[in-house]
C-alpha cells in the first residue's frame, strides 16, 4: 500500500513503470512527456490508488499492456492507466467476494513454483 513516508520510492516507481510502458509499446518519448506523464501517474496513485499495493499496480499495468480486448493497450494516458487499474481491482474485488485467489496471487504462487522447481533442477546436477 502507498504510504506517505514512501514518496521517493513510489515517483521513481512511477517513472520507471511509465518508461516500462513506453518501451513495451515501442514508443520513445523525450524526457520532459515521460517525467509530466509520470508525475500525473504519481498523482493519480497517491489520490485514487492508496490502498492498491506497487506489486498489484505494476501486475495490473503488465495486464493491461497485453489485453488488446480492450482497446486501451496502444497508448499511455492517464485514461488507459484508470481502465488498467479500475478493471484489476474490480476482477480483484470479485475474485476475494468468491473466496478465490486474485490474479495476481495465483500469479506470485507460478512464480514460487517455477522458482521452487529450477532450485529442484540445480540440485540434481
Amino acid at each position: 500500500m502507498l504510504k506517505a513516508g514512501q514518496v521517493n520510492d513510489v515517483k521513481v516507481f512511477c517513472i520507471d513503470l511509465v518508461g516500462m510502458c513506453y518501451t513495451s509499446l515501442g514508443q520513445k518519448p523525450d524526457k520532459e512527456q515521460m517525467k509530466g506523464m509520470a508525475q500525473l501517474l504519481y498523482k493519480d496513485l497517491i489520490t485514487y490508488h492508496t490502498n492498491l499495493p506497487i506489486d498489484e499496480i505494476k501486475f495490473a499495468f503488465e495486464k493491461g499492456l497485453r489485453d488488446a480486448e480492450q482497446g486501451t493497450s496502444a497508448f499511455i494516458n492517464v485514461r488507459t492507466w484508470s481502465v488498467w487499474i479500475n478493471d484489476y481491482k474490480q476482477r480483484a474485488i470479485k475474485k476475494r467476494s468468491q473466496g478465490r485467489l486474485t490474479e495476481y496471487q495465483q500469479h506470485q504462487q507460478s512464480q514460487k513454483a517455477i522458482a521452487m522447481t529450477i532450485n529442484k533442477a540445480k540440485r540434481i546436477k
